[in-house]
């Protein structure tokens, strides 16, 4: 990741803080969905897309095919947004 993330859990949706990670000035906010958090947080840590899709689906019980698919498309929607290399 780019930038510091912080993730704040709301009633049915989850609030993305984006900040510069040397001085945390906010550079961006936008609302995801339970797996997008997830999803978010494990690329924060830094895990690959295998990886992530791996315990994605291990955690909500769902095909690993299906998941890659999402996994690798929520990639690409957060480098468009210049949060991954």
């Amino acid at each position: 990741m780019n930038y510091k993330i912080e993730i704040a859990a709301l009633v049915d949706y989850y609030v993305v803080a984006v900040k510069d990670k040397i001085n945390g000035e906010l550079i961006d906010t936008f609302t995801l969905n339970e797996s997008g958090a997830d999803m978010i947080r494990l690329y924060a840590e830094g895990k690959d897309i295998m990886t992530i899709a791996k315990e994605i689906a291990e955690l909500y019980n769902a095909p690993i095919e299906l998941v890659s698919i999402d996994v690798i498309n929520f990639a690409e929607k957060l480098k468009k947004k210049g949060l991954m290399r």
